[in-house]
């Protein structure tokens, strides 16, 4: 996972087109890389906050500090802590945000609702690992542009897939996302909290 960051925060490729699915190992632009058997990854807890930022993605930033403000987490190892769930409403806001961990997956999106089902505009799917978070894929309405993604025999995940192109495109969608969350300042006590699961762990 280390080497897959060292390839996510490199990554440069093509600026056109959008990737409707993951591609095959024998095609163009697939990359993999992974942790051999027997190997650990560097936890973001071992890490001092100056040298831990150059690492995390604006957005993992972002939400931290809007998981801290509404207490879902009180530290950086509370990040590594089982599922959570956080649905916050802004007065004037038709858009509900909602952050959330599911096995090892983080999203982090606005939500519109149509008949009580959420349609994200946009959501962001991130990876989490030893406290890091990895460009996965990025949600709008119905439409989904897949940036890595694991392959395994029988859920024996071994390889990260990227996608350079996408990864690429993942990483200005979230720095612009994070900018845009944090001007609208969700981290404030007067934001409503509609929905709040905490870890059980």
């Amino acid at each position: 996972m280390w080497q897959a960051a060292r390839d996510i925060k490199q990554s440069t490729g093509k600026d056109e087109g959008k990737v409707e699915g993951p591609k095959s190992p024998n095609e163009e632009g697939a990359q993999y890389t992974g942790v051999p058997a027997g190997e650990s990854c560097i936890s973001c807890l071992d890490m001092p906050e100056e040298q831990r930022k150059t690492f995390i993605l604006e957005i993992q930033q972002v939400a931290e500090k809007i998981l801290k403000a509404h207490g879902i987490i009180n530290e950086v190892a509370d990040l590594l802590k089982g599922e959570w769930f956080l649905k916050l409403q802004k007065s004037g806001f038709e858009k509900k945000l909602v952050l959330a961990k599911n096995s090892e997956e983080i999203f982090i999106g606005s939500y519109t609702y149509q008949d009580e089902i959420p349609i994200p505009d946009p959501n962001l799917v991130l990876l989490s690992q030893n406290g890091f978070w990895y460009p996965q894929r990025i949600e709008e309405k119905f439409e989904e542009t897949v940036s890595s993604f694991f392959t395994g025999a029988y859920g024996d995940y071994d390889f990260l897939n990227i996608i350079p192109e996408n990864v690429k495109e993942f990483q200005v969608f979230q720095r612009d996302f994070a900018k845009i969350l944090e001007s609208q300042g969700w981290d404030n006590p007067d934001i409503e909290v509609l929905e709040k699961i905490m870890s059980r762990d």
